[in-house]
């Protein structure tokens, strides 16, 4: 028993550290950038809160995740055509019907379900603000710079290794707020 246990704590301590790997390169990404990461809960909201920050931050817009999912689920709603065709599919293939469209919306709107692509997309297009996100082993993600051209962005970091639960985001604050 205690071989079994001592291997298993070997193997441990040998596998790579994503956690670590990530917060390193997301960090260096940051500095050159003149950011720093604001904490937001793992909540089940935390892209809604993260947004929400930078709102107040940068846009002296007050708000909350609430009214972030309502906006989220209404522009979602309104523009079905522009989120329909990346919702995930049936096995055989078959995209989502209306009712399970306005499902996934409903628990968007009500629920702590977590928020994505498709969400930053429908935030960014009901405030008409791009959207920056930084992540680990992609370059800069810029949501809607070429519509929303001159405009502040909402900058954003997303995780997929800062907790075992899952992905998640936060807000990435200028460190020279006079900026």
């Amino acid at each position: 028993m205690a071989e079994s246990q001592l291997e298993a704590e070997n193997e441990a301590n040998n596998q790579v550290n994503m956690k670590e790997i990530e917060d390193k390169k997301i960090t260096e990404k940051i500095i050159t950038m003149g950011l720093s990461i604001k904490e937001i809960a793992p909540d089940g909201h935390c892209l809604y809160n993260a947004i929400s920050d930078q709102l107040q931050i940068g846009h002296n817009i007050a708000t909350d995740y609430k009214e972030l999912r309502r906006k989220a689920a209404a522009y979602m709603r309104e523009h079905s055509d522009e989120f329909i065709p990346f919702l995930p599919t049936t096995q055989d293939g078959v995209l989502f019907s209306a009712e399970q469209f306005s499902k996934y919306c409903d628990d968007l709107e009500n629920t702590a379900v977590w928020g994505g692509q498709l969400e930053i997309h429908a935030i960014s297009k009901s405030l008409k603000l791009p959207v920056h996100v930084v992540q680990m082993n992609s370059p800069l993600l810029k949501i809607f710079d070429d519509i929303f051209p001159n405009t502040k962005p909402i900058i954003i970091s997303f995780h997929q290794y800062m907790y075992g639960l899952g992905s998640h985001y936060n807000s990435l604050r200028n460190n020279n707020p006079e900026d």
